[in-house]
């Protein structure tokens, strides 16, 4: 069997609207990533972006967000590659705590250690990102992890 291989970087400027383009045609928040590119990774596949995944960091908290593999490399393996990249990325940034939003892939991040939380329970700097305040649903799952 053939192993596709799959190169994963940091993000640049240039890929924004690549980034974009994916997250829209999967339906995620894809508005305000330009201004957190640097926090972004891509996974590339013949200098083509399959997959993207980054985060927002206050301080010591950040929101995971955009983690997407387009729908015709999904079930190979990148969305874990890309959490696994994320979480050591965040780590190394010196977060403590990461949150997420899903409204579908709940499973998918309780197999990296993300449990859901209330509301309430949600630090005062998440609440007041673009993603939790007016991009996502309230009916959206809201997770969290300990790096």
């Amino acid at each position: 069997m053939h192993k596709l291989e799959f190169e994963i970087n940091v993000a640049t400027e240039n890929q924004i609207s690549d980034i974009k383009s994916l997250l829209k045609n999967l339906n995620l928040v894809y508005e305000d990533v330009d201004k957190y590119v640097e926090n972004f990774i891509v996974v590339l596949e013949n200098k083509q972006i399959v997959g993207c995944a980054g985060f927002e960091k206050y301080e010591e908290v950040g929101l995971l967000r955009s983690v997407a593999v387009d729908s015709k490399h999904q079930g190979k393996g990148i969305g874990h590659k890309l959490i696994k990249e994320i979480n050591a990325n965040a780590s190394k940034r010196e977060i403590k705590e990461f949150y997420l939003l899903t409204d579908s892939a709940s499973q998918f991040f309780h197999k990296f250690g993300f449990e859901e939380v209330s509301r309430a329970n949600v630090d005062i700097r998440i609440k007041k990102t673009y993603e939790y305040s007016e991009a996502c649903p309230e009916s959206a799952i809201v997770m969290k992890k300990i790096l």
